[in-house]
């Protein structure tokens, strides 16, 4: 599945876009980059092809953005993170990297 960093532009669409999954972590992050292999090699069923992955890194200023507007990331505790957002919601939120619990979030808006 393609993945692209969370940049400024796309961040500033978040609202407009229908289904996305926010992977939090870091680069120097072993699990983070598992997760990353692990998300490009999985084809997604047609009912989850409109997902976007983007991968914010923590470090980067758009990664210290995103923390400052969302209070809530001060209580992360393990990467990667993962938030699901739809129309620019957050609806699910879990940490580590498992293809089933991502399954398991789609279907239920599928």
């Amino acid at each position: 599945m393609e993945q692209s960093p969370l940049t400024e532009a796309f961040y500033g669409q978040l609202s407009t876009r229908p289904l996305v999954l926010i992977v939090i972590g870091r680069p120097s992050c072993e699990d983070c980059t598992e997760w990353h292999s692990l998300l490009e090699g999985w084809r997604p069923e047609q009912q989850f092809s409109r997902l976007e992955v983007v991968h914010l890194d923590l470090n980067s200023p758009v990664g210290q953005r995103f923390c400052d507007e969302n209070e809530w990331t001060k209580h992360i505790d393990f990467i990667p993170f993962n938030v699901l957002y739809e129309d620019g919601e957050p609806t699910d939120q879990w940490p580590g990297g498992s293809l089933d619990r991502l399954k398991s979030s789609l279907e239920k808006r599928a």
